[in-house]
Order: structure tokens, then sequence, then C-alpha cells
């Protein structure tokens, strides 16, 4: 399988368009999952992290607020006509943004899930909707470029003195009306596919051919006085793509949530491409895909004045087949061997997670508490045509593996402003695991299934695993427009495994490899921000991390042989980490703003090997196991950036990006002998074992010439190479080339009842690798088009239909055109709200 330096261009420019009003061209998202991994990162940013901010998020600058009106304002007559010409769209009682509502004042008051003070009454100046309207904060504009003309200075002046006057809304407006709401979006589609129809659905998450069902069903039912249930999903039957989610809550008592959601990732079943043979790509033909789904329910209990109180299960599964990069042995008739056969494997994962979360605020602090426990299951079957050795597409590997484990994790986590100036929180984490597998491997040939011959195998692979973290945060200011933000954290973890091996080549015989790993690490940061400049805010970072780790693990297979399979290793290492970043913003205008920042980044690690022994004859070569030559590494990077905004017209912005990014990677290994034919002497030392630079242009242009249209467009070019630490090697390559990527998009309001959309993608990357006569190229060269557009109706009040045209067009010379398509698309739906 050839690696894509394009596809995160791809997949934005899939999402993006998934996007597209009743596109049913959405990509779904994985489930999350609820692991040690999860939950740690979780922890840390909850805490440390949790603390810092967007060093080049620039202060709203109130001064530049229109005055507030001077004659006394009327809700009805002044600010209705505002609120339903510019934000009862998204902010009304029908599926509001962020879940802010403006049609009513109960709603409005409590604010939506980004600000609690949208509206201050009596308070205009420290209002967020006024920053936002005034377009002070970016990316944060309202209305939305292409959803509205920006508010003129006498519309917010009626907005300001509104507020201030206590921001009143009419009689009938003050609470949010309770009535049953349900929406309804029945949508047909059809795709047709010339050419690789695995590799289109790989790339576009859709299955060809024709398909119905409902986008979006949704329902609202008033409970009670106070209580409502929610039902929302989504039914797309012959894409396998289905979501069911019920919520019943009460404010200030509690919620009931429970759903299911699954979809289906595909994968392509080409193999690679080698020129000289002059054949197409090997191909499995099967199709293969992961069957990605979870259910959960979850209980809470929201008593005022209580702490808050969550219990909940989660299960989570991922069945089916998938492509690998384990590829076999193809031969042509001289002889010479490429690995391009395509792999697979039969995948069966499931995952069965308990929580509890506990939140509450005493006395000005937050506490927080939070405990998983996971059973996890995982069963693989590897399937692998050709063998390196003997190379025939006949002949079959298999390797079946089985993996399970308990987790349980546990994390608090406390909060407080002790002072204006002092904000410090801080927590901790515990972590358990206990886990078992087991493996076996078999050889043999689709000619004659019972010859089968048996491979190394083990019974039992045990794993335990236990971890404490903790970290103490802490934010000082601001005084005289200067913040210091600081961290530190520190990590235990102990982890032990034993193993029953069982091997077969070259003599059969039982061996019992053991390991262990005491690790312990400590990170500190440190972060200042300096705003006193006029128009420009100053910041700093650092970041350093020290780590300390004591490895074992010795194997003695008893075969009757005596070699360096026979093995004890005990390890210290050690590492430093230093990280530091610094930059600025200036926006003397608001038309404009520059940010650049450089970033330099440094880890060495350095292994004092305290024994290094085997049972090779040759005491000369004895200890000369990899990895315990090497002695030190050492990564240095550097980045640099640059963004400049500018917005010489209300209705157009511009923004252009540079990054430059370099590293070095460089190992220091002991002296050694090249075992083989020569046993060549290696005097070791330090070499330079690779270099990564890259150089990315990224511009973004937005338009909004007068309130019926909207166009945007991205461009962004990348050029890196990567060089490895072989000097003239013409086995291993530099891995060098560019990507283009483009998205385009336009949005045109026809007439009042009739909207035309388009959108556009492209990507273009270009590592092809010329060295066929001693390697295997595994470069990749392609072209990716995409085209939607469409047409939407306002059939009724509450009623509206799209009918949208796609096409797709891929080519990739790299895989001999094997994974070349064309596809054309035609979506219709029908969206129903009632009310």
């Amino acid at each position: 399988m050839k690696c894509d330096p394009g596809k995160m261009n791809d997949q934005q420019a899939a999402e993006w368009l998934s996007r597209i009003p009743h596109s049913a061209f959405r990509i779904p998202h994985s489930p999350p999952r609820t692991t040690h991994h999860a939950l740690r990162i979780f922890f840390i940013l909850s805490g440390a992290a949790g603390l810092a901010w967007d060093g080049g998020a620039a202060e709203v600058d109130t001064s530049k607020l229109p005055p507030a009106a001077l004659r006394p304002v009327d809700y009805e007559q002044d600010i209705t006509p505002i609120f339903e010409n510019s934000c009862f769209r998204c902010h009304g009682p029908e599926k509001p943004k962020s879940h802010f509502r403006l049609d009513n004042r109960e709603s409005a008051l409590k604010g939506g899930e980004n600000n609690k003070t949208d509206i201050i009454p009596g308070n205009s100046t420290n209002s967020v909707l006024i920053h936002y309207v005034c377009r002070l904060v970016e990316d944060m504009e309202m209305p939305p470029p292409g959803k509205g003309d920006p508010l003129t200075p006498e519309q917010i002046g009626l907005l300001r003195r509104w507020i201030d006057q206590g921001a009143n809304w009419s009689a009938e407006s003050v609470t949010a009306k309770r009535e049953t709401a349900l929406g309804i979006s029945p949508v047909a589609q059809w795709i047709g596919v010339d050419g690789n129809r695995r590799k289109f659905r790989e790339d576009w998450w859709q299955k060809e051919g024709f398909s119905t069902g409902y986008e979006r069903f949704e329902l609202r039912e008033p409970i009670g006085k106070e209580g409502t249930l929610a039902v929302e999903g989504r039914a797309l039957f012959d894409q396998e793509n289905y979501r069911v989610a019920l919520t019943l809550s009460r404010p200030d008592l509690g919620f009931l949530r429970g759903g299911y959601d699954t979809y289906r990732k595909y994968f392509n079943d080409v193999g690679g491409y080698y020129a000289p043979f002059n054949q197409p790509p090997p191909v499995l033909d099967r199709d293969l895909y992961l069957n990605i789904g979870k259910a959960w329910f979850d209980a809470g209990l929201t008593l005022p004045d209580w702490p808050k109180l969550v219990v909940g299960y989660e299960y989570q599964f991922k069945d089916g087949d998938k492509s690998t990069l384990q590829w076999g042995g193809v031969a042509d008739s001289g002889g010479n061997t490429r690995n391009i056969y395509p792999g697979f494997k039969q995948h069966s994962e499931h995952a069965h997670i308990l929580k509890l979360d506990i939140t509450h605020e005493i006395r000005g602090y937050s506490l927080e508490d939070s405990f998983r426990a996971e059973f996890f299951d995982l069963k693989t079957l590897r399937t692998n045509g050709g063998d390196p050795q003997f190379p025939n597409p006949t002949d079959v590997t298999q390797n079946q593996e089985r993996y399970r484990h308990f987790q349980a994790a546990n994390s608090f986590r406390v909060e407080n402003q002790l002072r204006d100036w002092l904000l410090v929180s801080g927590g901790y984490l515990y972590t358990h695991l206990e886990g078992d597998g087991s493996f076996s491997q078999a050889f043999g040939s689709v000619l004659s299934p019972s010859s089968a011959a048996l491979g190394d195998s083990s019974g039992r692979i045990s794993l335990k695993q236990r971890s404490h973290t903790v970290n103490l945060n802490a934010m000082l200011g601001p005084w005289d427009g200067l913040t210091v933000s600081s961290g530190v954290q520190g990590d235990w973890t102990r982890r032990e495994g034993l193993t029953d091996l069982f091997v077969q080549i070259p003599f059969p015989g039982p061996a019992q490899p053991t390991s262990s790993l005491d690790r312990t690490t400590l990170d500190e940061n440190v972060g200042l921000r300096y705003t006193k400049i006029p128009f420009t805010v100053l910041y700093a970072e650092g970041r350093f991390q020290q780590e300390w780790d004591d490895h074992f693990e010795r194997e003695l297979i008893e075969d009757g042989i005596d070699d360096n399979r026979d093995f004890e290793r005990q390890t210290d290492a050690t590492s430093d980490l230093k990280e530091y970043r610094a930059g600025f913003t200036v926006s003397p205008w608001t038309t404009l703003s520059f940010e650049p920042s450089y970033k330099h980044r440094d880890k060495r690690s350095d292994y004092d090997h305290r024994t290094d022994r085997d049972l090779s004859p040759d005491p000369v070569l004895s200890g000369n196991g990899y990895p315990a030559f090497i002695r030190a590494r050492e990564i240095a990077a550097d980045q640099i950036e640059a963004k400049l905004v500018v917005r010489p017209l209300a209705w157009l912005k511009a923004t252009l990006k540079y990054q430059l990014i370099a590293a070095d990677y460089r190992t220091t290994t002991d002296s050694s002998y090249l075992i083989g034919l020569t046993n060549t002497f290696l005097p070791g030392g330090e070499i330079l074992a690779g270099n990564q630079d890259a150089h990315v242009y990224s511009a973004n242009l937005t338009l909004t010439p007068w309130q019926r249209l909207y166009l945007s467009t991205t461009f962004s070019y990348s050029q890196s190479r990567i060089r490895s630490g072989v000097n003239n090697g013409a086995t291993v390559v530099p891995y060098r080339g560019d990507v283009y990527s483009a998205l385009a998009s336009a949005n045109f309001a026809w007439t009042k009842r009739t909207d035309l959309h388009a959108s556009y993608s492209f990507s273009r990357a270009d590592y092809r690798q010329h060295n066929e006569a001693d390697g295997l190229p595994l470069g990749i060269f392609y072209n990716r088009h995409a085209v939607m557009a469409g047409i939407t109706r306002r059939l009724l009040k509450n009623m509206s239909g799209t009918l949208q045209y796609g096409f797709f067009y891929y080519r990739e010379p790299t895989s001999g055109g094997a994974n070349d398509y064309t596809a054309h698309a035609v979506l219709a739906s029908l969206s129903v709200n009632i009310p």
C-alpha cells in the first residue's frame, strides 16, 4: 500500500463537501476510544493545557465599538427586524447553532455552548454578542460570511442601547415556547463508477449504485412543564450507515441518554505496481471493509447545589476485513522478486466500557472525578499471499492473534481562582491494566491447504501495567499586561511482560521471553503573554521533559542451538527534551493582522546497556545485538511560521500563510560487525540517520460582494523531502515531492426561495521514485478532482428540496492505472420541519 502524502487534504475536501446542504456525502466519525490513552490525554489537557492560552489570540479592543444609540429603543420596532433579517436563521427555535437562541429572553441570557456572557443586561460593552456583530473576534464574525450582510454601525448602536436598557423582549417572547417539533429529510442517490470501484469507496466512504434512506430525522417533544424528549438520527439503508440517539432531560433534575451509531469504512484491495514486471498489480478481488459503531447509555443527576453525577455504559466494535501493509512476494520469469502481493486482515474488536463522572463546585473549588473500566477483546487473522523466500502467489501465510485486557483508570482534578491574579489547578491519574494474548503462524498453499506447515506460536502472552500521574498548574496575572502560566507533571509507569513461546525455525523448541520496564517522566511548561504594547500581543512558551527508563529483556530458546536469539539485556535510558516557541501578533488596524512565530525542539536520548550478552559461539559477535549497539539518539527540529490576514473591504478577506520545517535525526552507535559473508567491521560513532525539510504555502480568499453571493477558495502547496542515513543508497532513496490542493465553494441566493451552491476540490501529489533496478518504488503520483453542484428550493414554509450532481475523477500512474476511476452521482433530498 502506498503512502498518500495528500490524504489529509483530501479528507478535508471530503469533509468540506459533506457540509453542502442535504448532501449524502458525509464523512462519519470514528467512535472515540475511552481507554487509558484517551483518558490520559483528557487529564493532561484539562490540567496543564487547561491553563494555557492561544498565544496568538488578541484581546477585544472595545474602543472600536460603535457608540450606543442616544434615543430609547423599542424591541418590536428596532430589534426584531435586525434579528429576523440577520440572526433567527441560525439562532432561532429550530436547531440553534451552538445552542444559542435569540427568539426569547430566557434562552438568550443563558448563553450558548461557547459563552455565558453573550448578552449582559445593562452592559453592552462586555456583551460578547456585540463583539461578534462588530466583527472584532476573528472567525466568529456574525452574521457569518455568506449568511447575511454585516450589521451597520447604526444597527449595532441600536443593539447596544437595547442591551444597556436591560435587554427586554416582548411580553410573549420572555420564555421559550414549548411545542412538539418534527424534522425529517428523506434522500435518494445514485452513483455510477467506471474504473476501480473499491478505490472510490475508500476515498469517499460511499458505495456505488442506488440507495435511499433518511439523511436526518429528529423529534423534540415537551414532557411535563420542563422536561424534553429528543430523538435524532439517520438511516442510509444501502450504505449501512445508521444512527439513533435518544435524550430525556429535565433541568435541575437529570437526564437519560442512549443510542446506537454505525457506519462502514472501505479499503482498496490492489497491491503494488512494479513496472519492470510488465504486468498489472495483483488484486485480491474481494470487498474489504470494517463495520464500525457503538452503543451507549448514560444517566445523569443534575440537582441544584448537588454534585453532578453521570453513570454510563458504552459498547464499541469494529468487525470486518481491512487491507494491510504486509505485502507478499511476487516473482517474474527471471526470478526477480518484489513484495507487491496485497495482504488483508480479518479484524474483530469489541470493548465494553463502564463510566462514572462526578463534578461539583464548592466554595470556589471546581472538582472533577472520572472513572473508566474497559473490557477489551481483539481477534485478528492476517493473510498474506506469496512467500519472501520462495515467491509464488499461491503460497499463503496466516498469522492468528488474540489480545484481551481489563483496564481501570481514574482521574481527579481540582481548580480554583484563589485571587484575581492567581488560578491554580491540580490532578491525579491512576491506571491499571492486565492483559493476555496469543498468536500462531501457518504456512501453506492454496493448491494444497491440508499440507500447511506450522510456524512460531504462543498460547500465553501476559501483560501488566500500572501508572501514577500527578500535575500542578498555575496561571498568574495579568499584571500591567503580563500573564504567566506554568505547570509541572510527573508520571511513573511499571510494565511487565511474560510469554510462553514455541519456535519452529530453524529447529523446534520452547522459550519463555520476559521483559520489564520502569519509566519515570517529568514535564514542565511555562508561558508568557504581554499585551501592553499597542495593537500587539507578544508570547513565549517553553516545554521541558526529562525521562528515566530501566528496561530489562531476556530470551532463551531450548532448541539445541546457541546463537544471538538467546540473549539478555538490561538498559538504563535517559532522555531530555527542550522545546521553545515565541512569536507576536500585531494588528494596527482591524483590516490587517500579522503573526510570525518560531519554534525549536531538541530531544536527546542516551542508552547505557549495563548488560548486553548472547550465546553466539563467536565471542567477537556476542553482544552485537540490535538495538543494544545504539548509544544515543538526537532529534533537532526548527519551525518558522508567518500568517498575514488582510481585510481591505468589508466583503473581502485574504489569508496568507507560510511554514518551514527542518529536522535532523542523529544516531550514535558502538562499533559492530555486519554479520554475513564478509563480516564487515563498522567503526560506529555518530551518523546523520535522517533529514527532513518541508515548505508549506497556503492562501485563502473569502468574498461576499453582496448579500446573495458567498465565495471562498483555499489553495495550498507543500514541498517536502525525507532522506535516510543511507549514503548513495539505491535501495532506500529519498522520499521527496510536492502536494497541491485547492478547495472552492460558491453559494448564491438566486431568489428568496431558491439557492444555488457549488464546490470543487483538487489534490495532486507527486512523490515518484525511480529505483526500480535496486529496490521497490513506493512513492505515489496522483490527480484527484471532485465537483458538486446543486439547487435548493424552499417549496413551503417548512419544506425544501435539494437536487445535486457530483463528478469525481482520479488518476494514479504509479499504480499502472489500476486505481483509476471516474464517477458520477445524482442526489435528491427533501427536508420537512414541523412546525
